[in-house]
């Protein structure tokens, strides 16, 4: 089961112009007007003459550094933004997106997995293009959260990642990536299967011991040990069983000149049966101890 999306996502591109960034320094000289570009002094190479008649001034130009000389009513653009010229003020008009999109002042455009803002604050107006996920017909923004099936997916800058898998029948309960719980003799897992890759496996509870299949508490006994499956699919040792005597498993019993052993060493359970002379259980044990290393050592 894939339930990762990777997503190539364009870097976030921001740029600010006032309304009137292109301005125009003005000096009357005599029956003439100089107009230069914000900044430029009035001898600069691109400077614009206008000529005044009978003390009437036309329409000024909007002169630029950058985007040469519009006249009075005319538009052009400069990056991201579209202009008007008014009277020698640049005015934006809208913005425009990378694919030549036209998005108006105050506006939102979506288009192939990318969210372009046109907005206005004050004397401002910023541009700027931001990366979306995309899944299933929807369009998320970067920090959104959302179901698909059995899992939860956040929108990243990156594009999607699986945060995590829902609950079985269940609508808030999420498992993170990694993450198991055991519910109504269920074990849930959401396993984590490789980079931002998960997978959600609902198992049935319940033990295997030599072959044989038992249920979540059932218990059992083998070779005189009595076992118990646990609800997390492990097997409890509970001691031994002998012709109806029960052994606690660690505990030692002398009962009518026999001794009974059920102990563990490393993971695995011995039951000891043998006849027992002495008063003492500890001294049965140890001679029995001793002949059985004895035998081993023949052997």
């Amino acid at each position: 089961m894939k339930s990762f999306l990777l997503l190539l996502l364009v870097p976030l591109v921001s740029s600010e112009f006032r309304s009137s960034f292109f301005e125009t320094s003005n000096r009357q000289e005599g029956d003439k007007i100089i107009l230069t570009a914000h900044g430029m002094g009035i001898d600069d190479v691109n400077r614009v003459v206008i000529p005044v008649s009978n003390g009437r001034i036309p329409p000024l130009p909007c002169v630029t550094s950058n985007a040469g000389t519009h006249p009075h009513g005319s538009t052009f653009t400069k990056n991201n933004f579209h202009y008007t010229c008014n009277n020698g003020t640049a005015e934006v008009v809208a913005c425009l997106a990378d694919d030549g999109s036209v998005i108006q002042l105050g506006r939102t455009f979506v288009r192939s997995g990318m969210k372009h803002y046109c907005s206005v604050l004050g004397d401002n107006v910023t541009y700027k293009q931001e990366s979306m996920c995309y899944e299933n017909g929807m369009h998320y923004n970067v920090g959104d959260s959302f179901r698909n099936g059995s899992f939860k997916l956040t929108c990243r800058e990156q594009g999607l990642y699986v945060e995590g898998c829902y609950m079985q029948n269940s609508f808030n309960d999420v498992l993170m990536g990694g993450e198991s719980r055991i519910e109504n003799g269920k074990r849930h897992e959401c396993e984590i299967i490789g980079p931002g890759k998960v997978r959600y496996v609902v198992k049935m509870l319940g033990c295997m011991h030599e072959g044989q299949q038992y249920s979540t508490g059932q218990m059992w006994t083998h070779q005189h040990v009595r076992y118990q499956c646990k609800n997390d699919g492990t097997l409890l040792v509970l001691g031994c069983i002998d012709e109806g005597l029960f052994i606690e498993l660690g505990r030692d019993l002398l009962m009518n000149g026999m001794a009974h052993r059920c102990y563990q060493v490393d993971t695995t359970v011995f039951y000891h049966k043998f006849a027992c002379e002495r008063s003492s259980l500890s001294q049965c044990v140890a001679e029995n101890a001793q002949r059985r290393f004895r035998r081993h050592q023949r052997a």
